[in-house]
């Protein structure tokens, strides 16, 4: 007999105190029956038994049919006990069936009873295949919510800029500790972000201009193979390269940075760009190359947020997402 321990979180926002889980065991079998005119069954989206068995799950159904050669899944909601004669098929059906289910509450300060995917990639591989927000810990590091990119891949979003509604002109605690919220605009923290690229792990960047401004190009990329940021002794200092993409590199001029805010200038300019840029990142003797956590100023503006190499100095960007994954 095999069983399938399936954990179901109920999410919170980034300032939740605790996540609450549900886990539950699917006893599963391989059988060639299916009650297909059960009422109590209905179609779900699901790419692996993993998922259909999640899915049913967050559902709160008992059990589940999932057809291995098409990839689809049925959740049922009756007592199903897997008796019917209708729906005889030569393919095997693999049916679950749920035997426990226990609810737990976990601190966000991490003291958690059972380890977590330590990033998006990982949640991936174990069959969450739906964008959203997450809770992950990453090694070293205690649990945090975070968004995943799943439809590209497993990423785990560490910033993102679409609207102005978050102050991103902030402190040292703050951006090493992150704040916002994670269905909108934030920035994960660069102590979660150390810890997330002790593996070589790469960098993609999205970018976006206002519709009506008729920029060209419209939107851009940038991707490193390689990222790392080194620990707060270091002052999170950069180590970035590897570019590829469809409008210029304006990070790479960055490496070897520490990283500066308003309260703990670290870049070599004879000011702090932190104060004249009136945002926080690592730079380095010139503060226009790259600005991505500026002002959200909409357009034609000196100290928005930038990236220079693409749309010059003046420009202030519309849509900015970070996110990183470790390289296979």
């Amino acid at each position: 007999m095999l069983l399938i321990l399936v954990i179901i979180h109920s999410f919170g926002t980034a300032q939740s105190l605790g996540n609450e889980f549900a886990s539950s065991f699917f006893e599963i079998e391989k059988v060639f029956q299916f009650p297909k005119n059960d009422p109590s069954l209905f179609l779900i989206q699901a790419s692996s038994v993993i998922s259909c068995s999640f899915n049913c799950q967050k559902l709160e159904l008992p059990s589940f049919y999932y057809f291995e050669n098409n990839a689809t899944c049925f959740c049922c909601s009756g007592h199903d006990n897997n008796t019917g004669e209708e729906g005889q098929t030569d393919n095997e059906i693999i049916h679950g069936k749920r035997t426990e289910t226990v609810s737990t509450t976990y601190t966000q300060e991490g003291s958690l009873k059972q380890p977590e995917p330590v990033d998006c990639l990982e949640l991936l591989e174990q069959g969450y295949t739906e964008d959203g927000i997450y809770v992950i810990k990453p090694t070293g590091s205690t649990a945090t919510d975070v968004w995943c990119d799943m439809t590209n891949g497993g990423w785990t979003v560490i910033q993102r800029r679409q609207d102005g509604t978050e102050d991103f002109y902030r402190n040292w605690e703050d951006y090493k500790n992150g704040f916002g919220n994670m269905s909108g605009e934030y920035w994960l923290g660069l102590e979660n972000i150390h810890h997330l690229t002790r593996n070589d792990s790469s960098l993609y960047i999205y970018m976006e201009t206002f519709p009506n401004d008729n920029k060209n190009p419209f939107s851009a990329f940038a991707e490193y193979s390689t990222f790392k940021i080194n620990d707060e002794s270091d002052k999170y200092r950069l180590t970035v390269a590897g570019y590829r993409g469809s409008c210029y590199d304006s990070m790479s001029y960055n490496n070897n940075c520490q990283f500066t805010t308003k309260d703990s200038d670290n870049d070599d300019y004879t000011g702090s760009c932190a104060h004249h840029n009136v945002g926080a990142w690592w730079w380095y003797k010139s503060c226009h190359s790259a600005n991505l956590n500026g002002p959200y100023l909409k357009g034609v503006s000196t100290h928005g947020i930038n990236w220079v190499d693409c749309w010059g100095l003046e420009y202030s960007l519309k849509n900015v997402v970070m996110k990183i994954r470790k390289n296979m």
